[in-house]
């Protein structure tokens, strides 16, 4: 009896901390090979990342039958930041990150060749299970506006991207279902999806632009 009440008393623990705190989801993208494979291009670039871009978080909920109830946080900026700055690092063969627009005249005490400023237009997560085939599919619509200066501060481009990152997580509800209900599924990978996506194509925007 005794061991009976302290699985129920672990279940509402665990369960609380879903729904209450939230389940911290874990995002870990990764850089585009093909990144790799870009020639660097031999410039001094300033990268504005907008703050607001860097602390974004993403609360989601989700009531369903098979998956349970869950608050998820989706800690979405700071990785999809990190990535941006790695790939500025491989892009160009020299990156200062910055905290503010600079002027001309500092970009040129600088030495800054070109400047780039990044900041998050929509991040929109769709979250759903189909109960008939036990499996759940995130969608991830994430859309970024980029621009590129010269050296006098003119803007190169300013160009809006999307994307849409996706991920289909399923399960045996035989043996999984009931942890399933607790943890929720992966809907991580979605986000993950659609980071190294939205920045695998401004290295590609960088790289064509800042190269004529």
């Amino acid at each position: 009896m005794k061991r009976y009440c302290m699985g129920i008393l672990l279940f509402l623990f665990i369960a609380g901390c879903a729904t209450s705190s939230g389940i911290r989801i874990r995002i870990e993208p990764t850089l585009d090979k093909r990144i790799s494979d870009m020639r660097p291009l031999s410039r001094h670039a300033g990268l504005l990342i907008d703050p607001a871009l860097r602390s974004f978080t993403q609360d989601e909920y989700q009531s369903d039958a098979v998956a349970g109830y869950h608050h998820f946080v989706f800690r979405i900026g700071a990785p999809l930041a990190k990535n941006i700055e790695e790939m500025a690092k491989r892009v160009f063969t020299k990156v200062t990150l910055l905290n503010e627009l600079p002027s001309s005249a500092i970009m040129e005490n600088m030495g800054l060749d070109n400047v780039i400023t990044v900041s998050l237009s929509t991040s929109r997560l769709e979250l759903g299970v189909e109960e008939s085939v036990w499996r759940a599919i995130g969608k991830h619509n994430l859309t970024i506006q980029t621009s590129l200066l010269d050296k006098q501060s003119h803007k190169i481009f300013d160009h809006s991207l999307s994307v849409e990152g996706k991920c289909v997580d399923i399960i045996d509800f035989e043996t999984e279902g009931g942890w399933w209900k607790i943890a929720g599924p992966k809907y991580g990978p979605a986000v993950e999806d659609s980071i190294e996506k939205i920045v695998f194509d401004l290295a590609q925007q960088l790289s064509a632009a800042a190269g004529d």
